[in-house]
Order: structure tokens, then C-alpha cells, then sequence
């Protein structure tokens, strides 16, 4: 097994450390994986307001340990890492502070902290797609009021941190990761464009952790196995926007539960019915590649499945308010309330 050390609260750092360890050249903080290790590529940049955010998407042909020591000093670690593998028992594993080893889940968003050593075991042949961002409570206190930041800190991170639960990737994070989770970013603000959908997504996090603490529990209680299969449908149903989606059959049958419990179950953990998940999810795909510029509407609309160029024109002004054409992007950054 090859270990990398993650002994620094810095991912521009800690990406050095990487391309070290693997041996790959680096250009303009980007890397590629080399073949010797697998595939796949990885970059790393400063934001202006001093936080680092590491975007990757790498599979490795030999067990790999991420190792993240103990800091003296409290950053805050915010992950969002989306994982596939042909064997779909073969999870990458953390190992906590109290030396217990728990399997991750498919796809999740996990808030850590630099206090407590760790270590993410990612096994051979497993794809993860991760971003991830670093920042402290210094800048957190440049984002939003000292009595609001105590709050968050006290009342929202402790709690996460201290339970180490991984959450879902929902339709409000897709969007905004699937910008970040791209091989080149070109941009002509690149690094604005990387910070504005580095902080929305920290938003969203903070947002969900406060109504999550001010509402009623709606959600079901699910096990453990119920949740990890319900994921595999889920990443089943944003594989592939271009084709119909799997039917409630098909994924009755993958998560080993009736049609009704599947479609009960699914609500209570995404918010919303099977099928309209899919449908807002492919609506924010549209929407994200509309507002790079690089393909025209009827190019899109295939993109997501529509064959039909009036159909797509109703579906996303019903979803957006407003039609296709409509949508512009400005100097590189994209407004997502509307």
C-alpha cells in the first residue's frame, strides 16, 4: 500500500505532496496521474481569501492511505467525493481518530477537522471524484458576522465533526461540483470563478446544517444499508443524462426493495419523488453547460435527453422561470438564484 502524509492545513501544499509522492511533473499546480499509479488527474489553488481547494478525479491501480495527521492549529476540511467501482462492495474505508474503520459512502459531503488524525484508505481500481476545500474560522469570520460564525461553529460544525456522518450530494450540490470537477477550467476570471462555486457550495452546507437543527426530523429513519443502496440508484439515475432513465423496476431490483418502499424510501432521503430528482438534476446540468457558451440550445437539450426542442424550452422555463435562450453568462460567473 502506498501512503501519502497529509501533515499541512493547506491543499495547494498537500497537492505537491501528492505529485511528489506519485512522481508527477507539475504545471500550473495540475497533475497527472502516471500510469505506474493508475489514471486520472488532480489540481489545487489559493483563493484570494486565503482558503485552498483541491479538485481531482483519479483512480489508482494499488491501494493508496491518505494519512492526515494531528494539527496543533483548527482548520476546517469540507469534502464532497463521489466514488464508482466495478465491484460495488469495494468502498473506500476511514479510519477515525478512535482507530474504528468505517466504510465511506458512495457518494457523500464530509466536514472534518485538522484536530484529530485520520486516514482515507482509497482501494485499487475504485474512482473517486472529490473537492475538497480547507478554510478556518479567521475566514469564516470574513464571510459573515462574529455572532453568526460562533453559531455555526459552535452549534453546526461541533456536532458534525464530533459524529463523523457523511451526508448525500443532492440536486443543489450537482450543479455547482460538476463546474468544479472539471480537468481545465478555462475562464477568463478562473480563480473568481473557482472561489464564487468554492463559497456557494459552503453555503449550501451551512444552510442545510441550520434547518436541519431548526426543523422537524420528515426523513425516515433508514439503516445503514438502506441508505448505500439507495445511493446506488441514485448515482444511477445522474450517470447519464442523454438516455432515458432506469426504470422504478430496474432499480427496485438493485436496491433489493419493493417498488413502494424504494420510491418512500428515496423521498424521505432526497427531498423529492424518484423521478423529479432526476429531472431538476438534468434541468441544473442543462443549465450549467448553457451558461459556458460552448454549445448552442438544441446541442444542449440532446445533451440531456430532450430530442424535442419545445419540450426542452418548457421544461426549463418551468424549472428556471425563464426560457434557454434567456440564460447568459457573464464575464465567467453564473447566478444560480432566480
Amino acid at each position: 500500500m502506498t501512503e501519502i502524509q497529509l501533515d499541512v492545513p493547506d491543499y495547494v501544499a498537500l497537492h505537491h505532496r501528492l505529485a511528489a509522492t506519485l512522481k508527477a511533473p507539475l504545471k500550473d499546480n495540475f497533475l497527472t496521474v502516471p500510469q505506474a499509479f493508475g489514471n486520472g488527474w488532480a489540481w489545487a489553488e489559493k483563493l484570494s481569501n486565503g482558503m485552498t481547494v483541491m479538485s481531482s478525479d483519479m483512480r489508482f491501480s494499488k491501494d493508496i492511505a491518505f494519512n492526515s495527521l494531528a494539527n496543533l492549529e483548527q482548520h476546517y476540511s469540507l469534502q464532497f467525493n463521489e466514488v464508482s467501482s466495478e465491484k460495488p462492495e469495494v468502498l473506500p474505508s476511514k479510519i477515525n481518530k478512535n482507530g474504528k474503520q468505517v466504510i465511506m459512502l458512495q457518494s457523500y459531503v464530509l466536514l472534518s477537522n485538522t484536530l484529530s488524525p485520520s486516514t482515507l484508505i482509497l482501494p485499487a481500481g475504485v474512482r473517486m471524484r472529490s473537492l475538497k476545500l480547507f478554510f478556518t474560522k479567521q475566514q469564516l469570520l470574513q464571510l459573515m458576522d462574529a455572532v453568526s460564525a460562533e453559531k455555526v461553529i459552535n452549534n453546526y460544525f461541533a456536532p458534525a465533526i464530533v459524529k463523523e456522518i457523511p451526508e448525500i450530494i443532492d440536486v443543489e450540490y450537482r450543479p455547482i461540483l460538476d463546474e468544479l470537477l472539471e480537468q481545465q477550467i478555462k475562464q477568463p476570471l478562473r480563480i473568481n470563478y473557482i472561489q464564487n462555486r468554492a463559497l456557494l457550495l459552503l453555503e449550501k452546507f451551512i444552510e442545510k446544517q441550520v434547518v436541519r437543527n431548526n426543523a422537524p426530523v420528515l426523513k425516515a429513519r433508514l439503516g445503514e444499508s438502506e441508505v448505500e443502496r439507495l445511493m446506488q440508484a441514485e448515482s444511477l439515475l445522474v450517470k447519464d443524462y442523454s438516455t432515458a432513465p432506469p426504470t422504478i423496476s430496474k432499480l427496485s431490483r438493485i436496491c433489493a426493495m419493493s417498488a413502494t418502499k424504494l420510491k418512500n424510501d428515496f423521498k424521505s432521503l432526497y427531498g423529492v419523488p424518484i423521478y423529479e430528482y432526476f429531472q431538476k438534476n438534468r434541468l441544473a446540468k442543462a443549465k450549467s453547460v448553457l451558461l459556458e457558451g460552448n454549445y448552442n440550445i438544441k446541442e444542449v437539450g440532446m445533451m440531456v435527453g430532450y430530442t424535442n426542442l419545445s419540450h426542452f424550452a418548457a421544461a426549463f422555463k418551468k424549472e428556471f422561470g425563464v426560457l434557454p435562450s434567456e440564460m447568459m453568462a457573464k464575464d465567467g460567473v453564473l447566478m444560480y438564484a432566480m
